[in-house]
């Protein structure tokens, strides 16, 4: 595992529908970002997100082996980098909101969200697995936007040996939540990032998109964090595209030790926890 990691997180701002137009230009950020070892690209990066209809999550969902995958597969080859991209995938005739893992060798693998959030329970179905990938510069788990606020999900992937989590998101505003009164002025996706950081002791890495589609605004505010939780870049601001990078030490995640006498996984309790 090399000790300096180049990661790279992408704020997007998707345009509805026009896959072909939103995937040409995540290669084009991979392209110009040569020197990264992952890129983290936002949930939904290629369609968007506010579906209206199963007919048009159909018209958008792609395969595992389709057009999205090939063409990042042949970026990841051009630049010797790896990809974490959201896409809406079709598979034995269902769709999932999932996030491709591509290498310069070609597509590693296909996370599914896990826990969908409000109307995307009308399109998708829910993933059922939390794998970690294993990538020439430390081990890679991922989760999609909801996921991230379920600390299981980040506790499990820490277990795993998961060095670094990366995390398509869509950031909307909390239900019922001015902005104003937000802490931090921060969205609460950061701040939950952040708690998942410091908890696990991994670095994460929270690609959002930005803009207003169908009258519905996204936070934006992507940021790369350290295991102890604090920003090596962004966040980003809330609005337009922005791409974030930072060098990361992802041994750093390996010692899990807060004193001699603390450790943040070897501490739990699950002989008491009711979950």
């Amino acid at each position: 595992m090399v000790s300096d990691t180049r990661v790279v997180v992408a704020q997007t701002v998707p345009e509805f529908g026009a896959v072909s137009d939103n995937r040409d230009r995540t290669l084009e950020i991979v392209r110009s970002h040569p020197e990264a070892d992952l890129v983290v690209l936002p949930e939904l990066a290629t369609s968007g997100y506010v579906f209206e209809s199963a007919e048009e999550v159909a018209s958008m969902a792609e395969p595992r082996d389709g057009e999205t995958a090939r063409a990042w597969a042949a970026v990841a080859a051009e630049t010797d980098s790896w990809i974490v991209g959201g896409v809406p995938e079709r598979a034995s005739g269902r769709c999932y909101n999932s996030a491709f893992v591509v290498s310069p060798e070609g597509l590693e693998g296909v996370f599914r969200k896990l826990h969908l959030w409000n109307e995307e329970k009308r399109w998708f179905e829910p993933g059922d697995r939390l794998p970690v990938f294993d990538a020439p510069f430390g081990r890679l788990g991922v989760q999609i936007c909801n996921d991230l606020w379920f600390p299981e999900a980040t506790i499990t992937q820490a277990r795993r040996g998961a060095d670094l989590i990366a995390v398509p998101t869509n950031w909307v505003p909390d239900p019922g939540v001015a902005r104003e009164s937000r802490p931090a002025g921060w969205t609460m996706g950061v701040h939950q990032a952040v708690a998942h950081a410091n908890a696990n002791r991994v670095f994460v890495a929270c690609a959002d998109r930005a803009g207003v589609e169908r009258n519905v605004p996204f936070e934006g505010q992507s940021v790369l964090l350290d295991p102890n939780g604090r920003p090596l870049a962004g966040p980003a601001p809330e609005e337009g595209e922005h791409v974030l990078e930072a060098d990361c030490d992802l041994s750093r995640a390996r010692d899990k030790s807060l004193t001699d006498r603390d450790d943040v996984l070897a501490d739990r309790r699950p002989d008491v926890y009711d979950c």
